[in-house]
């Protein structure tokens, strides 16, 4: 009985970012075709978020606060400190005890 030669395997198929350079280029393509456009809110879901946003002031909730950041939706949970309306900004305590700022033009959504 003759035993088939094993070949290469998986390799055959690296050539696709075989060089470095190459592969951080193909990487960064495939990450701005990810991304996406800021949302624009139309007036009645800014007043829900600021409504959210007093409640959650006034009653010290956690809530979800969906974000756009460099072409991305991200979700972070953690309760309000703070609403800047000088400064239009959002400050937020994470749920590891962190504080953060966000700027309430980037805030697409509250719950």
């Amino acid at each position: 009985m003759t035993q088939d030669p094993m070949g290469r395997g998986i390799i055959k198929w690296q050539p696709f970012a075989s060089i470095p350079q190459q592969f951080k280029g193909i990487a960064d393509i495939i990450d701005n075709q990810r991304k996406i456009p800021r949302p624009i809110l139309n007036d009645d879901e800014k007043e829900r978020i600021n409504y959210y946003l007093v409640e959650a002031v006034e009653r010290k909730n956690d809530v979800s606060l969906v974000y756009w950041v460099k072409g991305r939706i991200e979700t972070v949970i953690g309760k309000i400190k703070k609403v800047d309306q000088i400064n239009a900004t959002v400050i937020f305590i994470d749920t590891y005890g962190s504080s953060h700022t966000l700027s309430m033009i980037s805030l697409v959504d509250l719950f």
